[in-house]
């Protein structure tokens, strides 16, 4: 094996070494190595940069490259499964160790991945030893941030926006914009993700249980962006990707995008339709927008059960949220705490009765006993 200028995964440095795993004499980070000379080297180096930019979907994309150009690599399958769950290596302070962390939690545990599943499935005695330790190591940290994310309350929307500008380090308009959205959508009741206030009490701790819970449970994300580069700005773009990305199984998730001109979004996206904030109330509209939306699945989604009128004892639908209903057979009003009922069995017991007069049983009725006719009082 001929290795030649090979990238550390971890601190960038240029790796010495050429066996199957190797020690970085810069940063002491164990490298998997594969591959052999030339443009492999190359895209290889490259991805692994834009990976360590948190430049996920990026860098996949040049893995993917490497892979129908050259075969399968333990290295590049190893790396695409870093990308698929969003892991950057970062420097602990005071150990000086590069330390996993995680940026796109998923329900399946990374040792389950397809492409960590192949990669051991070729690698020799050493690698396989480095990738499964690693990735227990990954799969600890995830089973910790899945444990927090399932703790949070749903949401309704989430809004992605840029906060910073990199240049002049200022709050940007789509950050003022992105919270009159937030103060509107409040107004109309709904749970709003907007990560300048609901993450302000977080300080301290790693943000992406709280931004997973989040993407998974809401029912709309919108994207605002009042310029190009700020749509494709790496967290901008990580959080609009796993959205999207998680609407291939819910296909009732929506976005709605808000931007100056329509050529400013992604390419994906270009197709859809935007509200344009140069519009008067571009804002409000949006917002109602998105109103109509989260109300209407809402509506969709109402759970269920049965019930019976405590009038005329008829068997109806029920939706447990409301605190009062009319019943469609008698037209009369009552408690729905009152009437739901959890199951046949029970339904049967509360439906008969025993007459006092005569002493047989019966189903309860509004008319009186069916067999000596008197009535039953109430």
């Amino acid at each position: 094996m001929n290795v030649e200028a090979l990238s550390c995964q971890c601190c960038g440095a240029p790796l010495k070494l050429g066996n199957s795993v190797c020690t970085c004499e810069y940063c002491g980070t164990t490298n998997i190595v594969s591959g052999s000379t030339g443009k492999y080297i190359d895209l290889l180096n490259r991805a692994n940069k834009l990976r360590q930019q948190c430049e996920f979907d990026r860098a996949f994309r040049v893995y993917d490259e490497i892979l129908a150009e050259n075969g399968s690599y333990v290295d590049v399958l190893w790396a695409q499964t870093l990308c698929e769950y969003g892991i950057e290596y970062v420097q602990d302070p005071t150990s000086g160790k590069y330390m996993p962390t995680l940026h796109r939690i998923k329900d399946e545990s990374i040792l389950n991945s397809e492409s960590f599943i192949e990669a051991v499935g070729m690698a020799d005695d050493a690698q396989k030893a480095e990738l499964k330790s690693a990735a227990m190591e990954i799969a600890k940290i995830q089973e910790d941030y899945l444990n927090i994310a399932a703790g949070e309350k749903p949401y309704d929307v989430f809004i992605c926006y840029k906060e910073t500008d990199d240049e002049t380090g200022e709050r940007t308009r789509d950050s003022d914009i992105a919270y009159n959205l937030y103060e509107q959508l409040g107004r109309f009741g709904l749970k709003v993700f907007f990560s300048r206030v609901t993450l302000q009490d977080k300080l301290g701790v790693n943000y992406e249980p709280y931004i997973f819970a989040a993407l998974k449970s809401a029912t709309v994300m919108a994207v605002i962006g009042t310029k190009a580069d700020y749509f494709s700005a790496v967290w901008v773009r990580n959080e609009w990707a796993r959205f999207y990305k998680l609407r291939e199984s819910n296909d009732r998730k929506l976005m709605f995008f808000a931007c100056n001109d329509i050529e400013d979004l992604p390419p994906v996206f270009r197709q859809k339709q935007a509200q344009l904030l140069s519009e008067p109330d571009a804002v409000e509209n949006m917002a109602e927008n998105i109103r109509d939306y989260v109300l209407k699945i809402k509506g969709e989604n109402k759970e269920v059960v049965s019930a019976v009128c405590p009038n005329c004892y008829k068997v109806i639908p029920l939706d447990p949220s409301k605190e009062a209903a009319i019943c469609p057979q008698c037209k009369k009003p009552f408690i729905v705490a009152g009437a739901m009922i959890m199951n046949d069995a029970e339904l049967f017991v509360r439906n008969r009765i025993k007459c006092p007069f005569c002493g047989r049983e019966q189903e309860r009725n509004k008319y009186g006993c069916i067999y000596c006719h008197k009535e039953i009082p109430v």
